[in-house]
C-alpha cells in the first residue's frame, strides 16, 4: 500500500521502504517485531488516514507497516464518535475520575510533560537509560500532521498526558502517559473517552485507537470500547455492536 500510493505520486521505484528489526514484541511473548518504514512527509494527513486501515501507524517522522514473519495479531481498531456509549465498568471510571480536570491544547515538551513521559516510561515500561529530550521531541513533540495534547490534572498536578494526530476525517491515538502512582483511576481507559468525546467536538466522524491485540496484555481492553470497527485483510469491518446502527 506504501509503495502503491508513493508511485502514484512520484514515481515508481523512488521510494523503497527501509525493513527494521525492532527486537522482541511489545505485546506477545516469544516474537519479534519487524515493521517496513517510510518517511511520513511523503504523504498528506488525508493520504496517512486512508493507509491506517492497512495497519500503517505513524512513529515520530516515519510511518511504519507491521511485517512480523507468522504474526497478523495487531489489528487496527477505530470507534464512531457519534455512537460511543461507556459501558457500566467505564461509566464507573468515569466517577472514579470526576475530579481530574482535562485540558487540551498543541503538542509541548515543557518539563512538566517531559518529565512525566520519563517516569511512565522508567516506571512502566522498564527503560533504564534516561530519555534524552531529543529521542522525545523526535518521537512525540514534533510531527508531520496536526496534532494535539490532552492534559490531565490533579489539584493542578499533571498526572496524564495524550498525545494525539488530527486528521481529516478522525483523530488518531498516538501516545498516552500516565504518574504511576495513580494506576488504580485507570488514567488509560478514562483519557480514551476523553478523546473521543473531545474528537467529537471537533465534528470528526471517528476516532483511531491503534491497534487491538487480542491475546496481547494491556491491549485487548480496546475492545469495550462500542461500537468500534476492526480492520481485517486491509478493509474496515463493522464489529462490537456496530453493525447495528449502519
Amino acid at each position: 500500500m506504501i509503495e502503491a500510493l508513493k508511485q502514484a505520486h512520484y514515481g515508481v521505484g523512488m521510494l523503497r521502504p527501509a525493513r527494521v528489526q525492532h527486537g522482541d514484541c511489545p505485546y506477545l511473548p516469544d516474537r519479534e517485531w519487524i515493521a517496513d518504514i517510510v518517511p511520513a512527509s511523503y504523504f498528506t494527513a488525508g493520504e496517512y488516514e486512508s493507509m491506517l486501515e492497512q495497519g500503517v501507524r505513524r512513529s515520530g517522522h516515519h510511518l511504519y507497516r507491521n511485517a512480523c514473519p507468522g504474526c497478523d495479531l495487531c489489528i487496527p481498531i477505530r470507534i464512531p464518535t457519534a455512537h460511543f456509549r461507556p459501558g457500566r465498568t467505564q461509566r464507573r471510571v468515569l466517577r472514579r475520575n470526576a475530579d481530574l480536570e482535562v485540558e487540551s491544547g498543541p503538542i509541548s515538551d515543557d518539563a512538566e510533560v517531559f518529565a512525566l513521559y520519563q517516569r511512565y516510561n522508567r516506571e512502566r515500561h522498564g527503560h533504564r537509560e534516561p530519555i534524552s529530550p531529543t529521542a522525545y521531541r523526535t518521537f512525540l513533540g514534533e510531527g508531520p500532521y496536526p496534532g494535539a495534547l490532552i492534559r490531565y490534572r490533579l489539584d493542578r498536578r499533571l498526572i496524564g498526558a495524550g498525545w494525539l494526530d488530527v486528521l481529516p476525517g478522525g483523530v488518531s491515538s498516538v501516545y498516552f502517559a500516565f504518574d504511576p502512582d495513580y494506576s488504580d483511576r485507570r488514567l488509560g481507559t478514562f483519557s480514551v473517552m476523553q478523546e473521543i468525546a473531545w474528537a467529537r467536538e471537533l465534528g470528526k466522524r471517528w476516532y483511531y485507537l491503534g491497534f487491538w491485540v487480542p491475546e496481547g496484555k494491556g491491549m485487548a481492553y480496546k475492545a469495550d470500547f462500542k461500537p468500534h470497527e476492526i480492520a481485517l485483510h486491509g478493509r474496515w469491518r463493522a464489529a462490537g455492536g456496530w453493525s447495528a446502527l449502519r
